[in-house]
């Protein structure tokens, strides 16, 4: 069944509200509660990653987004405060709420819109959390690959021998949601930001031929864009992971970003 086929199903059972829920995941480190989030759920902000160290949920979150941000919003649907989110391409279908972990001070803990507050992400995050292991805790550890099969379904290819920048090129404008993760010394490599975090998943988003330059967005600072060049993209980054078939229908972006 399609991701999108799943969602409509949910949704013709009946109001989300009376369809049984799934658990509440356990809140783990950082959280100190609950609060329902009712600012908006949907637009065009990039997700950011929150305190959780789940970057490998979010930077597959920030691939989808930048590929395709209409298949996110057909993975929702919300009534309320409640929630279906499918997943796994429509083979898990998670009934939830809009109630997120927060902190002492009522701040939110995990995953925001960049500029609002949790809206997509932090709804994404909250039904991978129940589907992973039912805890926030057990999200702090993940392989970016991963992150893009819990997402779309679709099986995903990593490639620690990295492409060359065509091939990152065709991938994007073909569609494509495409990962970087880094290493356990990629802190000894120097950026234009500063070191590369280490053991991090950056989305790749961009790559330039000519120069054999690629671009990331950190899911720590999304809307900036970090170029690498080859020598340091060979130095600093462990694996490329790539989904199996393009995650968007229709034609390319003209510059993959």
């Amino acid at each position: 069944m399609s991701w999108r086929r799943a969602l409509r199903a949910a949704a013709l059972r009946g109001p989300v509200a009376r369809a049984p829920r799934d658990a509440e995941p356990a809140i783990g480190p950082h959280g100190h509660g609950l609060r329902a989030d009712d600012g908006p759920l949907l637009g065009a902000a990039r997700p950011r990653q929150g305190r959780y160290g789940d970057c490998w949920v979010l930077a597959a979150m920030l691939a989808v987004h930048e590929a395709a941000p209409e298949r996110i919003a057909a993975m929702i649907d919300v009534s309320g405060t409640e929630a279906i989110v499918v997943l796994r391409g429509g083979a898990r279908v998670i009934r939830t709420d809009r109630r997120l972990p927060v902190d002492a001070a009522g701040r939110w803990v995990g995953a925001t819109a960049v500029g609002g507050g949790p809206g997509w992400p932090g709804l994404l995050e909250k039904a991978a959390a129940i589907e992973v292991a039912g805890s926030y805790r057990w999200l702090q550890r993940g392989i970016g690959r991963f992150g893009l099969e819990l997402l779309t379904g679709d099986r995903a290819h990593t490639h620690v021998r990295l492409p060359a920048a065509d091939r990152l090129d065709g991938w994007i404008r073909e569609g494509h949601a495409v990962l970087a993760s880094t290493h356990p010394l990629s802190h000894r490599i120097r950026t234009a930001a500063g070191p590369l975090p280490r053991n991090h998943v950056f989305a790749l988003v961009g790559a330039d031929p000519s120069t054999q330059q690629v671009h990331l967005r950190n899911p720590w600072r999304p809307d900036e864009l970090l170029t690498l060049d080859r020598r340091t993209l060979r130095r600093g980054i462990l694996s490329i992971d790539v989904t199996a078939r393009p995650v968007r229908t229709g034609t390319a972006r003209p510059d993959g970003r």
